[in-house]
């Protein structure tokens, strides 16, 4: 898939684009090759964005998994056949492997239709000219995994293999004369092949027509020359040998000539083997992940019930821990607050990986979504190790700067912005102010998006809607053995992952961040007094 405007490296990196290419790879080198030309839907293409999210989603609850891996693992097994297709299509003889590529392209396509016989949305890639060019090579078929260009190929074929066989036997009848002769003179019965051994003690003179062709002290290594006789049979053997390889030549250039006629609709088959690899991924994918298709609306929004960022959802999984799913609705750019751990970079990931879901045409991992086609999604702020402008030189600071002024220098018509946490390293006094005039200067340009933040009063200062991680149910308990994992098991059970709108005002706080330090381990004297330090 190309991001092409949609996703810079900082911002593919922030919401794991990597990890979503990987999930819908397809599984042979058709579908790769269609993949690679895959690019998001841009705004104005939103009927056809969701027309193929739907057509994913209709594949994926029409076939079960156990069908769909069968498909692919047709497809992953099936050699290419394009570059066989594209040598025949400029005039060359194929070779019997190309021609067993071929063969097996299209026992590959017909599997294909066989496995998603009925299944409304899928364009089948057989055809006629799939249908011809089997039957044409079919004699060849051997065994599962073999091609032989066979006599029932041509008539002429099978005479003149019958005919290097008589070549060949009569050729062998005058050289085992010449060897019996040999042998008889030597007093042997072992001379056979080509060469043989005579050791120089057992013979005075060699028999007439053998020669020397190396000697050493003890023996000569020897071979029967061809006597005329032996010579016109092997004239005869390899003229004979030669009509064999010219009638299978003509049998591998008509069928080469039936590819050539052929070419431009074996290369569509081609292309739609590819669609179908690439549609039965995504759709794997889909009913793996329990997506569903967003709807596509024409202005810069994004809503979603019981969302989910599917790469962390895997992580805790493996963990034996549940993602809490997700309700966000925006319709500009909105801040959010909550406590260290609380959930924030994963909603603002979240709102990414759908949206990014939706501008490819894939099914998004929520119950319900609803999302613009955007030109650029942006993320700002922590959670990225990309550095685009100043390498080294810049401070954190510096490079989240960078970053916004390029956003708002692209002016996109459409664009979901994430921050998270920007300006965090100067004194809040100015990230406070910083951070209010970018949400107004975003708002302003028409974008969508929500910015993460510990400052306080920023939805205020800058009339945004404020929305609020709830966070912790309850203080709990520092686990007796000091283990980490336990402690952060503790903590996913006491924390309310919840999204919630809240008023202008932040919510009263509840010194969250004093326990979950406590929580992980930090000393109780120092916990005492940061409660005691926020108590003045």
């Amino acid at each position: 898939m190309k991001t092409e405007r949609l996703i810079d490296p900082a911002s593919a990196q922030a919401l794991d684009f990597a990890w979503l290419a990987r999930a819908v790879e397809p599984a042979g080198e058709y579908g790769r090759r269609a993949f690679e030309e895959l690019r998001p839907f841009v705004p104005g293409q939103e009927a056809a964005a969701f027309e193929r999210a739907s057509r994913i989603a209709l594949l994926a609850s029409a076939a079960d998994e156990e069908r769909l891996d069968a498909v692919r693992d047709v497809l992953r097994q099936s050699p290419d056949a394009t570059g066989a297709i594209a040598r025949a299509s400029m005039g060359d003889v194929l070779d019997d492997a190309q021609l067993f590529e071929l063969q097996r392209f299209c026992d590959a396509i017909e599997r294909t239709g066989s496995l998603l016989a009925g299944v409304a949305g899928i364009e089948s890639a057989a055809g006629d000219a799939i249908r011809s060019i089997a039957r044409a090579l079919e004699p060849g078929r051997s065994g599962k995994y073999g091609f032989y260009l066979a006599d029932a190929f041509a008539p002429e074929v099978s005479s003149a293999r019958a005919a290097l066989v008589r070549a060949q036997a009569e050729l062998d009848a005058v050289r085992g004369r010449a060897v019996a002769r040999v042998g008889l003179e030597l007093g042997r019965d072992d001379v056979a092949g080509d060469e043989f051994i005579v050791m120089r003690a057992s013979v005075g003179k060699l028999p007439a027509g053998v020669r020397v062709l190396r000697e050493a002290a003890t023996y000569f290594l020897c071979a029967i020359e061809y006597d005329d006789a032996a010579l016109a049979a092997l004239a005869r053997r390899d003229e004979a040998a030669a009509n064999v390889a010219a009638a299978e030549e003509n049998v591998r250039a008509k069928l080469s000539a039936q590819v050539r006629e052929r070419a431009a609709e074996l290369d569509r088959a081609a292309r739609t083997l590819g669609e179908i690899d690439v549609l039965v991924s995504a759709a794997r994918f889909t009913r793996e992940h329990d997506c569903v298709p967003a709807a596509i609306v024409d202005r810069a929004a994004l809503e979603f019930e019981a969302g989910r960022f599917l790469p962390m959802a895997g992580e805790l999984e493996v963990q034996g821990r549940r993602f809490t799913p997700i309700d966000v609705a925006l319709r500009d750019v909105a801040v959010l607050t909550g406590p260290n751990m609380g959930g924030k970079s994963v909603c603002l990931r979240t709102c990414g990986f759908i949206a990014m879901c939706a501008s490819f045409g894939l099914p998004a991992p929520a119950r319900r979504a609803a999302t613009a086609l955007f030109e650029e999604i942006a993320w700002l702020g922590i959670g990225t190790d990309e550095d685009p402008s100043g390498g080294s030189l810049l401070s954190s600071f510096a490079r989240e700067v960078v970053r916004l002024r390029e956003v708002l220098e692209r002016k996109s018509a459409r664009t979901l912005v994430l921050v998270d946490e920007f300006a965090r390293t100067t004194t809040p006094a100015e990230g406070k102010a910083l951070l209010a005039a970018a949400i107004e200067a975003l708002r302003a340009r028409g974008a969508c998006g929500m910015a993460a933040t510990h400052l306080a009063g920023v939805a205020a200062e800058a009339g945004a809607r404020h929305f609020a991680v709830r966070g912790l149910r309850g203080i709990p308990d520092r686990p007796s053995t000091g283990d980490l994992h336990e402690a952060m098991a503790a903590l996913a059970d006491s924390m309310d992952y919840t999204i919630a709108e809240v008023g202008s005002e932040d919510p009263a706080g509840r010194a969250d961040a004093i326990a979950l330090a406590s929580l992980l381990g930090l000393e109780r004297a120092v916990v005492e007094a940061a409660y005691g330090y926020l108590k003045k």
